[in-house]
Order: C-alpha cells, then sequence, then structure tokens
C-alpha cells in the first residue's frame, strides 16, 4: 500500500472505527468527538487540528520534562543508529548494562540487581514472581499468599489484578484472579474507623491509624504462609489519588522486618512525582534497608519509550545461583526486555533528573499549587483534595456534608473534564475524582492558570445546575 496522506477527517474515522481504546466506553467514544493527538510541544498536546491542551496528566503519570525534550529525542536517535534491539536473553548491550550499573548507584543502598521488562505492570508481575520463587527455593512450600490493600492498583495482568483490589476495574475478572489477603483502605476522607471533614483535617489532627493496626495484625495472623507484602509508594493512584497517612508504610516496612518478610514497594507513578525522585529514600526505609524489592516504570525514560525496572536485594538474588542442573534461574523473560533504544531514553533521563535535581527544585511549586488548590473548598461539590507532590485528586460529591457520592452514571467527573478540555486542559478523572498528575517542567503561571480553570468549570457546571 502507498504511502499517503489522510484528511483530519478520515484520520478521526480510522481512530473511531478500528481502535480499541484501553479504560474506554466505546460505545459513547464512537458517538462522540474525541481528542485524536498529532503533536507535542513542552506540556502541551496539539490535536490534528491544531488545537493546544495543557496535558495536566502527563499522558497518563509518565511525562516529565515535556513533549519536545531534545536531550531524550538525540539520545533515541543515536542509539537508533547503532542497533534498535538484540536478546537480553544470555548475552547483555550495552545500554542495558550501564543503565542497570547507574541505577544500582541511584536507588536505595539495598538494591544490587535489575531485571528490566517494557512496563509497569510487568515489572511488578516479575517483582511477585520473584518474592514466591524466592521462598520456594528457600524451602518454604508454605508461603503461597501475598498481602495487600483493598483498591490498591499495581497493573492489568492477572498476577497485578490479584495484588490489587480495584473493584472498579478488575471487580469482573474476580475468578480469574489467585488467592491472597487485603487489608481495608487507608482512606482518610471515608475512613471507617473515624468521621475527618476531609483528608486535610486528618492529616492536621493525627489519628490512631487504626488502619496500619488492622493491617499489622493481618500480617501477623498469617505471618507464616505469606510470600510478600506489596504497596504502592506513598500514594494510591488509581483509587484516586489517595495517600496512604504518614508512618504507614514505614510501619509495615518494620514488621516485615521483624518478621522476616519480602516487601514490594510499587515506585512505578509516585517516582520522581512527590518532591523527592525515591519514595523509598525516607530515613526510616533506608534505616530497615526495605523495600526488598522495587517497581519502576512511567517516568523512568521520561515519557518516550516503554521500560519497567524491578530492582532486588542480593539477598534475594543469590538464592537463584546455582549449577545448570539444578535449573535456578527466574522464570521469566519478554522479547524486548533492556532493549538499547529504551534504555538510552532511560539514560538520559537519569542524567536530567541528577544534574538539575529537579525533583527538589519543584518543591515550592508544589507547596503553590497546594495553596491555591485550598480555594476549591468553597465549592460545594469538591468533597476532598487530596495533595501528594504533583500527583492530586478533586473528589466530587452529590452532598458535601454527609459525604454522599453521584452516581457512577452520571459522570460528574467526566463533565467536569469535558468542561476542562474546552478551556485547553486534558485530564483523566477516576469516577468522581478528577486526577491530575503534572509535569515536573510546569511552571508557576500555568500552575496558576490551571487552578483558575478548575474553579471556574466547577462553579459554571453548578451555575448550570449540571452539577
Amino acid at each position: 500500500m502507498e504511502n499517503r496522506n489522510y484528511s483530519n477527517e478520515e484520520l478521526k474515522k480510522f481512530d473511531k472505527e478500528y481502535v480499541w481504546h484501553p479504560f474506554t466506553q466505546m460505545k459513547e467514544y464512537q458517538e462522540g468527538n474525541p481528542l485524536l493527538i498529532e503533536k507535542g510541544e513542552g506540556i502541551y498536546l496539539i490535536d490534528v487540528d491544531g488545537k493546544k491542551y495543557m496535558d495536566a496528566v502527563s499522558s497518563i503519570w509518565c511525562n516529565f520534562f515535556g513533549h519536545s525534550e531534545k536531550r531524550i529525542i538525540d539520545a533515541i536517535y543515536n542509539q537508533a543508529l547503532k542497533i534498535g534491539h538484540s536478546t537480553q536473553l544470555g548475552c547483555g548491550n550495552v545500554p542495558s548494562a550501564i543503565l542497570a550499573k547507574r541505577y544500582v548507584d541511584f536507588s536505595p543502598k539495598q538494591f544490587t540487581k535489575v531485571f528490566f521488562s517494557e512496563d509497569g505492570a510487568e515489572a511488578v508481575e516479575i517483582a511477585v514472581k520473584m518474592a514466591f520463587e524466592y521462598c520456594k527455593l528457600k524451602g518454604f512450600s508454605n508461603k503461597t499468599k501475598f498481602v495487600s490493600v483493598k483498591e490498591g492498583y499495581h497493573g492489568d495482568t492477572i498476577g497485578t489484578m490479584s495484588v490489587g483490589g480495584s473493584e472498579l476495574f478488575h471487580g469482573c475478572f474476580k475468578p480469574l484472579l489467585f488467592d491472597g489477603y487485603h487489608a481495608s483502605t487507608p482512606y482518610c476522607y471515608r475512613c471507617k474507623y473515624y468521621d475527618f471533614k476531609d483528608t486535610d483535617e486528618r492529616n492536621k489532627l493525627g489519628c490512631e491509624m487504626k488502619c496500619l493496626l488492622e493491617m499489622k495484625e493481618l500480617i501477623k495472623t498469617h505471618k507464616n504462609e505469606i510470600f510478600c507484602v506489596i504497596l504502592e509508594a506513598g500514594v494510591m493512584g488509581s483509587a484516586g489519588m489517595i495517600p496512604y497517612p504518614k508512618g504507614y508504610i514505614e510501619g509495615v516496612a518494620e514488621l516485615c522486618k521483624e518478621l522476616d518478610i519480602i516487601l514490594i514497594l510499587d515506585e512505578i507513578a509516585t517516582f520522581g512525582r512527590l518532591g523527592r525522585v525515591f519514595y523509598s529514600d525516607l530515613d526510616e526505609l533506608k534505616e530497615l534497608e526495605k523495600p526488598d524489592i522495587l517497581c519502576l516504570g512511567k517516568g523512568i525514560t521520561g515519557g518516550y519509550l516503554p521500560l519497567a525496572l524491578t530492582l532486588a536485594t542480593d539477598k534475594i538474588y543469590k538464592e537463584f545461583l546455582g549449577t545448570f542442573d539444578e535449573c535456578k534461574q527466574l522464570f521469566h523473560g519478554h522479547t524486548y526486555s533492556g532493549n538499547q533504544i529504551t534504555c538510552a531514553s532511560a539514560i538520559e533521563t537519569l542524567n536530567i533528573l541528577e544534574e538539575t535535581n529537579i525533583c527538589k527544585e519543584i518543591r515550592p511549586n508544589i507547596e503553590f499549587l497546594h495553596e491555591r488548590l485550598d480555594k476549591l473548598k468553597e465549592l460545594a461539590p469538591v468533597g476532598d483534595i487530596r495533595k501528594s507532590g504533583y500527583m492530586i485528586g478533586i473528589e466530587l460529591v452529590k452532598y458535601k456534608e454527609t459525604k454522599e457520592p453521584y452516581d457512577y452514571g452520571y459522570k460528574a467527573g467526566y463533565k467536569v473534564a469535558e468542561r476542562l478540555l474546552e478551556k485547553g486542559i486534558y485530564i483523566r478523572p477516576i469516577g468522581n475524582t478528577l486526577i491530575f498528575v503534572l509535569p515536573l517542567v510546569i511552571k508557576l503561571s500555568e500552575i496558576e492558570f490551571l487552578c483558575k480553570k478548575i474553579y471556574e468549570s466547577i462553579s459554571e457546571l453548578l451555575a448550570e445546575k449540571i452539577l
């Protein structure tokens, strides 16, 4: 078929008729007028009609430095001139060797080995398989259960859905999932133990953290059958940007250390977004030398190419060493593991992170963002504003006093998102929660514009009696 230029209308038709979009109601999508992105400049997306939109979710939480970072583009181009891909099964390559060394030096000191994959879900799948097989090789054949939290999200493979717990995304697949234990969601706004007005009030007043006590009791009760505990790092992203209460993860880590249970921390979404590079770089976690396995993805290539890493300790790695006839090996590997071009983009991303120290430099901007968002509390439908670095969840409610949610089918979050789109801002809500994950390079003036347009959009929908 010869190359040809298609009209914008033809391209939109192809998208509607032939593409099956993830997490999308396709009937509505086909009946609507969705965006068709052609290019990007900085933190903006540009559609086929030339309209610009602020990418206020960083293209689903992965873009760091904007859509036109020349250094990453050049790194990809220069590597492509050498070789596009060669297998990592039984041999190595230059960029993956360099990247592994760099991340061992860059990450908390307990991590000494790096396993490569293509996306975050696979990084978690590998981590779970790694922890399970480690226990099996140690002779703990009874350790066949995991512990996580309800409404956790670690990906959409069978394994990651199992260790997750999202009823919305994974409920229909329950018959396919393997068994484990899920503690209650540490959801301060809708806590089953206390009645705080919102997450900010809980953070101001504090509490006895009965959610942590419940989690600890669950681990202690089943300690002899648990092969790992797995948590998202600091924020439960797809649950609605729900932050773990301060001290929760550290408390779980301390117990895992005491009971010699593997702790997996999923930093795929939070990496670089919370005013620090690693959540696991907290002093309390470094002192414990926990977690034992770390999962990275999304932003590690700056948002340019799919790459994920699973970092492990020497203690775990050494259990897989043996003679050929023992057949000790991690039984996992995909075609594009350690791909040279993706690794080249990750190396340059790491160069920028280290040279600019941007994750620390953005802290005043984060504080500014959080202050500006507080004005939204004036609005009746705004029940909770969850603020963790550049990761924001604004939960809309039908009645603020009772926290009664809008019915899922009412599409409250999507109605605000549609109004924001008209104002030049693209987001992707989750149910009744508006989700924002901002690029690291966003300017103060752009943060001001974003907060102003969020306030305007909700206010207009209120005035029009849509919310």
